[in-house]
């Protein structure tokens, strides 16, 4: 393979590393911000079911005042009803008896289903709690990762950078101007294999004449349809032998 064709294929192989590891590292804040944002929600929610328990069991103590309250009025009836003169006051001290009975009847029901809906609040804020210890951690080490990650994808976008500006110098001027003009036009593709006899970029089948000359690797080619530089992939060159091979073979 020719040196300059050697460069080329550098360059782009750095330059797509370098595309990648610069992607990566705009991507990792965001990526760290999501799983922030994600355990605030689950705070959040483990908050929401604290307040809920609380507010049920404010309610409890406010039934449970209702009840004491209810009971006063009854003894309050019941001290009157000894004092009332016809039979008419007494029935209707006993009516109220009735009434505040009543009441603390269903003011026990409503606490009854308030303690079952309690349970539930506990069990449901204990499995908060658990699911929140375990997501935390494991938050934790994905940001410690991505931070990790972050800082060695620094380290070798430094090093990629360096290799490439040393490439670069190793290229001619004019040579490299055309590798530019091309990656610009082609979305940062500017060297690209050639595969069963055409670019594969654009899929635009070669002149066998070319393809000849491109085996080789000896001469710069660009493909007459899309403009990219091409070369000839070695491996493929095995791989169409194995093929003749095999259908020899059978």
């Amino acid at each position: 393979m020719s040196p300059e064709l050697q460069n080329l294929m550098e360059l782009q192989r750095l330059d797509d590393l370098i595309r990648a590891l610069e992607a990566e590292i705009a991507g990792l804040p965001g990526r760290i911000a999501a799983i922030e944002s994600t355990l605030t929600s689950h705070i959040q929610q483990v908050e929401a079911d604290k307040h809920a328990l609380a507010e049920n069991q404010k309610l409890r103590r406010r039934r449970e005042q209702e009840i004491a309250a209810a009971r006063d009025k009854i003894a309050h009836y019941k001290d009157q009803s000894l004092q009332v003169k016809t039979n008419e006051q007494y029935r209707a001290m006993l009516h109220e008896i009735e009434h505040q009975e009543s009441l603390i009847r269903q003011i026990e029901d409503q606490i009854l289903a308030e303690m079952m809906d309690s349970e539930s609040l506990e069990r449901k804020l204990q499995e908060s709690e658990k699911k929140l210890a375990e997501e935390r951690k494991q938050a934790q080490a994905e940001i410690e990762a991505a931070r990790q990650r972050k800082g060695e994808d620094e380290q070798k976008l430094v090093q990629a950078r360096a290799e490439r500006s040393r490439i670069q110098q190793q290229v001619a001027a004019d040579l490299y101007e055309t590798y530019e003009r091309v990656a610009r036009a082609r979305n940062g593709e500017a060297v690209v294999a050639v595969i069963d006899g055409a670019c594969s970029a654009c899929h635009v089948r070669l002149r066998p004449q070319v393809f000849s000359e491109l085996m080789s690797n000896q001469q710069l080619r660009t493909c007459e349809s899309c403009g990219r530089i091409l070369y000839y992939d070695a491996r493929e060159r095995s791989g169409e032998a194995a093929a003749l091979r095999a259908g020899a073979a059978s």
